[in-house]
């Protein structure tokens, strides 16, 4: 199978009520999730070097000094002229991949790109690279798509990590996306590392629990990257209210969108899988007790993450469940076989390096647990020890993106990608909201 491509037309999908297909689903989330990477990377690059005097060697005698000037970057960054009573968004206006691609076209001399892919780097050699870039080929998919990236978020973050997230409309496919980036630095360490419970911030009142007796607890660190104080944000709100509010408006106000049927993705690798999570959660939670705040999301939440860590305990679980058999949640789960992220239990002496007791985490959702010489298994929660997917060293590559895709791409696998998500729900674990 190509995930280059969803296997099937958008129109053969509507025609034949598959909506919800589960290939294209993975197609959509996992470019997305990509892209949240690949896209702050380079506005970094921007910020980072724009203005900047440096030192360019033109010969093993000589050298000479300029400044770098990227050619348009409003292109790309547009917050820097965001109106101040705007507190919903970071973005001035939306940002579309076609202006993505003419930024990078325009400042191609500046950019390098690692052999074999990866994250863009600055060029200051000031020689224009002709080779396409492997996120040019990204562009040009997302293009075909009509996309907008309504809001993206990273004014705050550093290269040591932070919230960073983008909300991104297709017009094509009919979706708003949130998508979460993962772990990139010191900081998300920390934050990752973090497994005390929370037992507050999304259960404030007994009237936010629904399971009798429960203790639900979610994860301090992930938690608190999304409901603490955003420092430098000027209304001083938690990041997950503002998040809610703007993809509300975007359900009540965006012309291309009200009245077309179009639903919510979330999504995230890693860390980022994480925050989607805990964001799917509270959506679906505000949506079951009818709150004001997303009168205007569609009644079905749906998440999809990849390599994912646990996020609460077993009440936590509970309330999860809870939502997903009333009809307004939904969470497939893929996680590749050695990949220690996704897993509780962490074992010593690697519990010294962490707070908390992960022994008390349970995953969520339907799991799309992918082996790397044969097909996948598809289970219900399916929550897995660190000590039984510990692979010492191997376990870091095991974790990435690309180890991700090459197993969706086995051949045993394309058989699954025929089924829509509510089949899958029904199949795993006997409920489901069939539409």
């Amino acid at each position: 199978m190509d995930f280059s491509k969803p296997q099937r037309p958008v129109s053969q999908l509507k025609a034949d009520g598959q909506e919800d297909d589960v290939g294209v689903f993975i197609h959509d989330m996992l470019k997305m999730s990509d892209f949240v990477y690949l896209f702050r990377n380079m506005r970094n690059i921007v910020k980072t070097n724009d203005g900047k005097l440096m030192k360019r060697k033109k010969s093993w005698f000589s050298s000479e000094w300029y400044e770098v000037k990227f050619d348009t970057p409003s292109l790309i960054i547009t917050q820097s002229d965001a109106p101040d009573d705007d507190l919903n968004k970071f973005l001035m206006y939306a940002i579309t991949p076609n202006a993505i691609k003419l930024f990078v076209e325009k400042n191609r001399n500046l950019f390098i790109e690692p052999e074999g892919g990866g994250f863009l780097a600055f060029d200051n050699d000031g020689i224009e690279n002709k080779a396409p870039f492997g996120v040019e080929a990204l562009l040009k998919d997302q293009m075909e798509d009509n996309m907008k990236i309504v809001d993206f978020d990273d004014e705050f973050t550093t290269n040591d990590g932070g919230v960073t997230y983008g909300v991104v409309v297709n017009l094509t496919r009919k979706w708003i996306a949130v998508v979460f980036r993962g772990t990139v630095g010191l900081s998300d360490v920390n934050t990752d590392r973090n497994f005390n419970l929370d037992y507050d911030s999304f259960f404030k009142s007994q009237d936010d629990v629904s399971v009798p007796e429960g203790k639900p607890g979610t994860h301090e660190g992930f938690t608190s990257y999304l409901t603490d104080p955003k420092k430098g944000v000027q209304d001083g709100r938690a990041c997950i209210d503002r998040i809610i509010t703007c993809v509300n408006e975007e359900f009540k106000n965006n012309k291309d969108v009200v009245g077309k049927d179009f639903k919510l993705f979330v999504t995230g690798h890693s860390l980022g899988g994480g925050l989607a999570n805990l964001f799917a959660f509270k959506c679906a939670q505000l949506k079951a007790k009818n709150d004001e705040s997303v009168s205007h999301l569609p009644e079905k939440i749906r998440a999809m993450t990849f390599a994912a860590p646990v996020v609460g305990n077993g009440d936590y679980n509970k309330e999860f469940q809870a939502l997903e058999k009333k009809g307004v949640l939904r969470h497939i789960r893929i996680a590749n076989e050695g990949d220690v992220v996704p897993t509780n239990g962490i074992f010593f002496p690697l519990s010294l390096g962490v707070k908390g007791d992960t022994y008390e985490y349970i995953q969520n959702g339907v799991n799309i647990f992918l082996h790397p010489d044969k097909e996948l298994v598809i289970e219900y929660g399916n929550t897995k020890s660190c000590a039984s997917q510990f692979r010492g060293t191997g376990s870091l590559p095991i974790h990435g993106l690309i180890e991700y895709e090459k197993r969706l791409h086995l051949p045993e696998n394309e058989k699954f990608y025929q089924q829509n998500v509510e089949d899958i729900y029904e199949a795993a674990c006997g409920f489901s909201n069939k539409e």
